[in-house]
């Protein structure tokens, strides 16, 4: 078996509401490998979109953020990043 293209680990992502921080994902982890593919389903309000925002990297700073958690992408051969370790300039 082949290593994880993409693998999350742990991952929290909130926002802030009325002065507090609310989860809206709490501590979750999958992994995609070469070739696969992967469906995010569930009921409105679930987190499948803050999910994939969360590995783009594309929460509001001022409403919200990534509260914890590793976001491990293969770049090349056996090069992994960390996303949530990267400049914006890296991520671009």
């Amino acid at each position: 078996m082949s290593e994880p293209l993409l693998q999350i680990k742990n991952l929290t992502t909130g926002f802030y509401s009325e002065g507090r921080f609310v989860k809206a994902i709490d501590d979750i982890s999958f992994s995609i490998g070469p070739g696969e593919t992967l469906g995010i389903v569930g009921e409105s309000g679930s987190g499948k979109s803050v999910t994939s925002l969360s590995v783009m990297r594309l929460i509001a700073s001022a409403t919200g953020k990534i509260d914890s958690g590793q976001i491990l992408f293969r770049k090349e051969e056996q090069e992994v990043v960390d996303l949530l370790q990267l400049s914006e300039k890296q991520m671009r």
